[in-house]
Parts: structure tokens; C-alpha cells; sequence
């Protein structure tokens, strides 16, 4: 018979009843949530924690091993838990110009007698005192906007996965359209979690990144549910949204206790360029197409523990 779905995988991280809650309550209230793009006054951290939410952020843990990349901020006693496309580029310039703080700084904790230091901090590296004294902050984006984002931004890397030349001179670049690459990640992902769900280990060396395919299209929960060296997620004491970007970031500094009017500022946004023009072509020809009902589905189906977790509508199909 058929595999299970994509979004199958929630339910064997158990959180199948609160999901399916959720999705009705959705679509009854349809009619009054907001538009896609725009932010839901209620606070994320409220469906963040939400008991079934904290049970899948635990089981995607250990399940997937996922060693988020971080920013510790020793100046703030914080620490930056890092989402793709959610304004993370111009956050973590924004922490290295006013607060010193890289993920690629030196903190003294590293001392992994083969693997040395690695590139960047990661959940693995931080220290008890951290995971327990220091505020962990993120920032999360609607997912209905952010795929189209990372499909940007993963179609315009040098490195892009699935970008091959065809031609008989090897000089023609292909570039997935967004229908095919949503219809890949489906596949992949399901392929992926049926392993872990079915058998309780992966059937080949696949990894968490190879399975999103980029590591631009992985969902914010699982960016957000990093392990720690004792294989328990992340503590999460802040979250914004990059819809109320301006707002949020003053709350957060008012959280953190940064009185000066310059490091206060909100972070810059940043562009991204196309590393290769006849991909950003592409690329730009796609994104102004508009959101068909394949894209929603397949948007829904990818990032439905982001919708029930961090709040935001599903698109209505």
C-alpha cells in the first residue's frame, strides 16, 4: 500500500489529536484569521509550547539528532536560535556589529577530541550554564511566504542541489520550477520519515538536510527544536515574527535589557542576489507566478507543524 504522507510524520511524533484539533478549529474560523503575510496577534511562544508541540520538538530531538546553528551573546546572556529565511542573515550581522557575538567566535567551550571546533556554534556546543541561565531567542516568518523565499534563495546558491546542466554542450542550467520542487520535497520527505516512523532508524545515510534537500526549505520547528549534547531541544524564551519585525525587535531588547538607542535599532533587511543570472531569471519569472492550489497542498502538507505551532492560517485551498 502507500507510504505514509508527509505530514503523517507528526502523527507518529504524537502529536496526530492536537493537530487534528487544531485543523478543524481552522476551518471553522477560517473567516476571521489573517491573511497570508501577516501576523496573528497571538503571541507564538502560546502555541510554541502547547503540550503536543513540546512533545514533537522532544521526539524531533532525538529522532533526527538535528544540531541547530546558534549565536551565543555573551554580552546579553543570550543566545540566538537560528531560522532560515526569517530575517537570520540580517539578525546575525545586526548581533556582530553591536554585540560582538558570531556563531564562528571562539567561546572556549570546544574541545571534541576528533571533530575539534566546529565552523559554527551549534545546540551540541553549549555549555549547561548557557542552556540554563541565558535567554534563547528566535524569530519565525509565515510559512505560506517563506517557501517561496527559500525556494529563492536555495535555487540562486552556486551549490544548488538540484540545478544540473543539460545539453549536449553541458552548458544549459536547469532550474526546478515551484511546482517541481515541491512535488521533490514531498516525495523526499516522506521517504525520510517513513524510516524514522517505521523502522526507527534511516534505511540509508540520508540526512536531515539532504531530506529538506536545502537547508532553507526546513521547517522552522525543526530549525528551533536543535539538540543539546544531552539530546533534549533547546529551551525557546523569546520568539517574534518577522511581520511585526520593528516591534518585536524593541520588545525583545526591552526583554534583554539593551537601553542604547543604537543597538536597539531593527536590523536592516537583507537582499539576497543570484549567484547565476539565468537562474535568477528563473527564479523571478516563478515567484511572480500566482499561488496555485498544487503549491498550497504541498505548502500545507511540508509545514503543517509549523502552522499548529507557531500559529499561523493554513491557506485556504
Amino acid at each position: 500500500g502507500a507510504g505514509p504522507t508527509v505530514s503523517s510524520r507528526l502523527s507518529a511524533l504524537g502529536a496526530a489529536a492536537f493537530l487534528d484539533s487544531k485543523h478543524d478549529a481552522h476551518d471553522a474560523h477560517l473567516a476571521r484569521l489573517p491573511a497570508a503575510g501577516t501576523a496573528p496577534a497571538i503571541d507564538p511562544l502560546v502555541t510554541f509550547h502547547a503540550p503536543a508541540c513540546a512533545v514533537m520538538r522532544a521526539r524531533l530531538a532525538r529522532a533526527t539528532n538535528h544540531d541547530g546553528d546558534v549565536v551565543v551573546v555573551p554580552e546579553l546572556r543570550a543566545v540566538y536560535v537560528d531560522n532560515v529565511k526569517a530575517a537570520s542573515e540580517a539578525i546575525r550581522s545586526t548581533l556582530a556589529d553591536r554585540f560582538h557575538a558570531s556563531w564562528s567566535s571562539d567561546l572556549g567551550q570546544y574541545a571534541h577530541p576528533i571533530r575539534g571546533r566546529p565552523a559554527r556554534t551549534t545546540t551540541s556546543y553549549l555549555t549547561p550554564d548557557m542552556i540554563a541561565n541565558y535567554t534563547f531567542f528566535t524569530f519565525v516568518r509565515d510559512p505560506n511566504t517563506r517557501f517561496r523565499s527559500s525556494y529563492a534563495q536555495a535555487m540562486c546558491r552556486e551549490r544548488c542541489t538540484l540545478c544540473t546542466a543539460r545539453g549536449g554542450d553541458g552548458t544549459t542550467v536547469f532550474t526546478p520550477t515551484l511546482p517541481e520542487m515541491a512535488a521533490f520535497l514531498t516525495g523526499r520527505l516522506a521517504q525520510f520519515y517513513r524510516d524514522l516512523t517505521l523502522s526507527g532508524a534511516r534505511a540509508d545515510e540520508m540526512s536531515v538536510q539532504d531530506a529538506w534537500v536545502d537547508e532553507h526549505f526546513e521547517s522552522q520547528m525543526l530549525r528551533l527544536s536543535g539538540a543539546t549534547a544531552a539530546g533534549s531541544p533547546v529551551p525557546i524564551h523569546f520568539i517574534g515574527r518577522v511581520e511585526n519585525f520593528e516591534h518585536d525587535w524593541g520588545a525583545l531588547m526591552d526583554h534583554l535589557g539593551v537601553a542604547d538607542p543604537q543597538q536597539r535599532r531593527a536590523p536592516p533587511q537583507t537582499e539576497h542576489g543570484c549567484d547565476i543570472p539565468a537562474r535568477g531569471a528563473i527564479v523571478r519569472r516563478q515567484q511572480a507566478t500566482p499561488v496555485t492550489t498544487q503549491e498550497k497542498v504541498a505548502v500545507t502538507s511540508l509545514y503543517r507543524d509549523d502552522f499548529a505551532c507557531l500559529g499561523y492560517p493554513q491557506p485556504h485551498v
